[in-house]
């Protein structure tokens, strides 16, 4: 909350205007019961009623500044707090966009959200009325009891017993709901993520009727909040009677010995009307603690959970001082890259290629194999695995920051770049490295480096923006002749000019209104109109009919000149045209070299092009059969 408080100082204009007004405001009304006492004592019993009307103007007059201090008050509080609000989810959104893709990993899109949004506007609601509250509060006990004291110190002193017992309902208050508040925001987030994945996949709910199950899941995560909620606003609500309960006793006593002052002439009526009326004065303060308490500990949970986001500290950070490189010529070298997500189990192992600039690799093998994990490597999407290694048995063990593993049980210490397990000396393998014409991607600006390299993924992502501002998502000052000339070379301009509002339409959230083949082909005119060096195509023909597919590879033909091309596929015709051809299994490359080349070996590539011709030649034969059905010839048509 002090790091929170720090915000609002950024506008201390503001701020300081808002408390003043409050602390202004309170003095006027504190002030009030004084002229009651003034009225009681002086004027009635002297019959000076010409003076009725003077002091009832000036207690008027005090209640109307009192109003006019609270209005600019609230208004500068309600400022402040749009400005604060403003400044933090500037800074989250800025620092959700230098994260690294681990960090996405580890958090669910739900609870980003809800850090983002819901917990962003509770702290805005303890800013923009938390910390009035609790300054009126404070003012407005000093005050009223420093008047109190101006009447009769010895009621005061009675008055003043009351506060060790507040004081501990606020502790334990504090000390229990705090941790109600926190669950309440992290079981938001988890709600949240439900919702979502439920929203975005609703296509799939639908085509399995799951619509009970998932109802099933989404009652059972907003029954986790509603009961965290519900326990944590009964004790809100127990606690501010409590707080009355004890002023109200407090109160009792206070009449009956004001009383007792009264008939022993200790005290004038008055004093004693003026006293009471201070005594009902301090039910303000004590329901703006109860206020302000609640919204404080709501903030304060809140405030953990959305500066976990700005503390969260990158893995993939800019270097100290980067390599800028206005074009890349194209060079990328894998030597010996490792790589693991979170320090889990390896994805990729010693991994070593060089492919030239211009060249075209097509990257096959099985699911897990580690080819989009090979690919997000060159724009740093992850770092290789940075840390010493060692493999005994066909087993990695990592080499701690101490230099020590542990193998079936027992402690090794590097030595001499080695360790020795039974006698045998093991060397310890160096961390890789990716390079793009030399130099490792981690020396470069990752703006720069980010820039010249272009990906279209399996499923592209599409904004709910027009097909125009997709197209020149890289370069938004793309002429309309560079769009279209883009989205020819990817096939997708015939289409687009079909459209009522042609490169101006808007398409649907995540491109939901086209088909998977137009997403591709949008993405594809994406990539080459940003004209990247180095080109990633994550199969991004899988789905586009053959004959499209055709046309885009011409596309790209007379486009990759200069460019260094990774494609990964199945399609065979993809494939047999590639400069390089790599196969990958588990993490390694087991085989390298052109369509010819692996098939003269009769390896892994020759069994897989046997099984993909033989799947190639059935869907030809499916292909032709639709055709004939389609012109009714050949009584094939079932």
């Amino acid at each position: 909350m002090l790091r929170l408080t720090g915000y609002v100082f950024k506008h201390p204009g503001l701020f300081i205007g808002a408390m003043a007004a409050a602390g202004t405001g309170v003095v006027f009304n504190t002030l009030s019961p004084l002229v009651l006492v003034v009225i009681i004592d002086s004027v009635i019993p002297t019959a000076q009623y010409d003076l009725v009307l003077p002091y009832a103007l000036v207690f008027l007059t005090l209640g109307a500044l009192y109003a006019v201090f609270d209005v600019v008050g609230r208004y500068a509080a309600a400022l402040v707090g749009q400005h604060v609000v403003f400044d933090l989810r500037s800074e989250l959104y800025e620092s959700l966009l230098e994260k690294d893709l681990a960090f996405y990993d580890e958090n669910e899109t739900g609870q980003l959200l809800a850090r983002v949004t819901t917990d962003v506007t509770t702290m805005r609601e303890f800013l923009v009325w938390g910390y009035r509250v609790i300054f009126i509060g404070v003012t407005s006990l000093f005050g009223t009891y420093y008047v109190m004291w101006l009447l009769s110190p010895l009621l005061t002193t009675y008055m003043l017993s009351a506060v060790p017992f507040l004081i501990l309902f606020v502790y334990l208050y504090a000390k229990r709901v705090r941790p109600l508040f926190f669950s309440s925001r992290t079981q938001f987030g988890a709600l949240s993520s439900v919702l979502q994945e439920n929203i975005v996949g609703m296509r799939v709910i639908r085509s399995y009727a799951s619509e009970d199950r998932e109802l099933e899941r989404v009652n059972r995560e907003n029954k986790r909040f509603l009961d965290i909620v519900v326990r944590a606003f009964r004790l809100d609500a127990l606690y501010s009677p409590l707080m009355t309960a004890v002023l109200g006793v407090s109160t009792g006593i206070l009449i009956y010995a004001g009383g007792m002052f009264y008939t022993l002439h200790n005290l004038t009526y008055g004093e004693f009307a003026g006293f009471v009326s201070l005594v009902g004065m301090l039910a303000l303060p004590a329901r703006f603690f109860s206020w302000g308490l609640g919204m404080y500990q709501r903030a304060s949970a809140a405030a953990e959970r959305t500066f976990y986001i700005l503390d969260q500290r990158d893995i993939m950070l800019e270097p100290e001082n980067p390599v800028h490189v206005e074009r890349l010529k194209g060079t990328v070298e894998f030597d010996r890259a490792d790589f693991s997500y979170h320090g889990g189990r390896w994805v990729l192992r010693d991994v070593s290629l060089k492919v030239d600039p211009g060249q075209v690799v097509a990257l096959l093998g099985g699911t897990g194999s580690g080819k989009t994990s090979l690919v997000n490597l060159i724009p740093r999407f992850y770092d290789v695995d940075s840390s010493l290694s060692v493999t005994y048995k066909g087993q990695t063990f990592r080499i701690d920051e101490r230099g020590r593993t542990r193998i079936d049980g027992k402690d090794y210490a590097v030595s001499d770049g080695a360790i020795v397990v039974d006698g045998e000396k093991i060397l310890v393998k160096q961390p890789g490295a990716v390079r793009i014409d030399g130099v490792d991607v981690r020396q470069y600006s990752l703006t720069d480096l980010r820039r010249q390299i272009g990906m279209v993924h399996q499923d592209p992502f599409l904004f709910s923006a027009s097909l125009r501002e997709n197209i020149a998502f890289a370069r938004p000052d793309a002429t309309q002749d560079e769009v279209e000339r883009a989205a020819k070379a990817a096939m997708i301009h015939d289409f687009i000019v079909t459209l009522e509002q042609g490169y101006d339409t808007v398409i649907g959230e995540r491109g939901v209104t086209l088909s998977g083949g137009q997403k591709q082909r949008v993405a594809i005119a994406r990539a080459i109109l940003a004209d990247p060096r180095i080109l990633i195509l994550d199969d991004s023909t899988s789905s586009v009919d053959a004959k499209t597919e055709e046309l885009i590879k011409q596309a790209l033909e007379n486009l990759k000149a200069g460019r260094t091309t990774f494609i990964i596929t199945h399609r065979l015709s993809t494939i047999r045209n590639a400069d390089l051809i790599v196969i990958m299994e588990r993490g390694r490359i087991v085989e390298t070299g052109t369509h010819d080349q692996l098939l003269a070996r009769g390896g892994v590539y020759a069994g897989i092009h046997t099984t993909l011709s033989q799947m190639g030649s059935i869907s030809l034969e499916w292909g032709e059969m639709a055709a004939t059905a389609e012109t009714g010839g050949g009584g094939r048509g079932g």
